[in-house]
């Protein structure tokens, strides 16, 4: 039976598929018309037993089967599905990180196995100890596909976040241009079963999956016919969401039918990428100025609180995320100066992520880096909510320095000063 959030509970699935029943009549073909939004990721959320990595095969293969059946079906829908990942629980669950040398020949292993099964993302949960934590600079130098993250158990927790530079400046200086912690973040306060990376992780026995989207075009498309009205712009948010969500969501109902699996809901996060609507734009139709100015933080504020209204089963951390090196419009901004690392900060109290891709000098201290770490904890422990700091040292350069990254989906931008 299903609960009231569309959740599939009481069904097993047989051992060896994720379909138990027939799928054909569960995902009857729906039309909808073409979507504004873009499906940014299906993750599905697994747990790995310890120590069986024959076991881990047949569990991954599961699961790749599974998110390109979930790509086929939303595509054919018309939605375009940029990736598809997977995440398991806390990767110090199922290697003995207390052996290095094993753990990263198991993750030696696993990479393989991702590789055979044409997995490109996957995530191996968060370190919460000293020794998983010092394995993940290892982890992520193996190569693009494994990401991970390192959580902070609390906000005034100093060696923690002395452990969480170390691992940040360790995987600058290890990877080409310093672009391995794309795959790593800070976490703080982060729930299971949010779908973004690299703050992903799963908890429980059985399998589940989530959705996250790339909504920047529903804000270019609803807050300029606002004109300046900001309540207005809101309601025009609120609408615009639900009408493109509530299509994805039936689908990701019929899929946890057809699949036997449970569906934890969608994150709403307007989270953009290169390519999209650059977010500056949308605010600054509201007419409150550029980006960075006064009244920045209001439109981040209106924005997010359109997102908590939506009548759709959610998940993660929906909310607004400003991502400097994925949003053209948010890269100029910062290649112009027009707002600092703590503009970033004080937006993150009323939007949805923290900071991520946040580009900082390579020789940046330890011991700055700790305290800004600790600044984000301060937030997300205070406000009771997820938020994430994913920074990236980028060698041989200083504050204000233009840089370049071979990522295709990072722009070019400048470097922030950590004062």
């Amino acid at each position: 039976a299903a609960d009231g959030c569309g959740r599939v509970r009481g069904r097993r699935r047989r051992q060896d598929s994720y379909v138990p029943v027939p799928a054909a009549r569960a995902c009857a073909a729906v039309t909808y018309m073409k979507p504004l939004l873009k499906v940014r990721t299906v993750t599905l959320g697994l747990s790995l037993l310890p120590n069986q990595p024959d076991a881990w095969d047949l569990e991954l293969a599961r699961a790749a089967a599974f998110v390109s059946s979930a790509r086929r079906r939303l595509e054919d829908a018309g939605y375009e599905v940029q990736t598809t990942r997977i995440s398991s629980q806390s990767f110090e669950s199922w290697v003995d990180v207390s052996d290095a040398t094993a753990a990263l020949e198991a993750f030696r292993r696993l990479d393989a196995t991702l590789l055979r099964l044409g997995v490109g993302l996957f995530n191996a949960g968060p370190a919460t100890s000293p020794e998983g934590l010092a394995l993940v600079p290892q982890i992520v130098a193996l190569g693009p596909r494994i990401s991970a993250s390192g959580a902070m158990p609390g906000p005034l927790d100093r060696a923690a976040a002395s452990r969480l530079a170390d691992a940040i400046l360790t995987i600058s200086q290890t990877t080409a241009g310093g672009e391995g912690n794309f795959q790593f973040c800070a976490s703080f306060n982060v729930p299971p079963k949010t779908p973004f990376f690299p703050a992903s992780y799963h908890e429980g026995a059985s399998p589940s999956f989530a959705i996250g989207c790339e909504t920047s075009e529903l804000l270019a498309h609803a807050m300029p016919r606002a004109g300046g009205d900001l309540p207005r712009a809101k309601a025009l948010l609120v609408d615009t969401f639900t009408d493109q969500l509530l299509p994805l969501q039936a689908i990701a109902r019929q899929l946890s039918q057809a699949h036997g699996l449970q569906y934890d809901g969608i994150d709403a996060s307007v989270a953009p990428m290169g390519d999209a609507s650059p977010l500056t734009g949308s605010f600054e139709s509201l007419g409150l100025g550029s980006f960075g100015q006064s009244g920045t933080l209001a439109a981040a504020a209106l924005v997010t609180g359109a997102l908590k209204e939506l009548p759709v089963d959610t998940c993660g951390y929906c909310g607004l995320m400003l991502p400097p090196l994925e949003d053209a419009g948010l890269a100029r901004g910062a290649a112009d100066g027009a707002y600092r690392i703590h503009d970033l900060l004080a937006y993150s109290a009323v939007c949805g992520l923290g900071l991520d891709t946040v580009p900082v000098p390579g020789d940046v201290p330890k011991a700055k880096l700790a305290a800004l770490l600790l600044d984000v904890a301060a937030l997300a422990f205070r406000l009771n909510k997820p938020l994430t700091a994913r920074l990236f040292p980028v060698p041989g350069k200083a504050a204000g320095d233009a840089v370049e990254f071979e990522n295709p989906h990072l722009c070019s931008s400048a470097v922030f000063d950590v004062p």
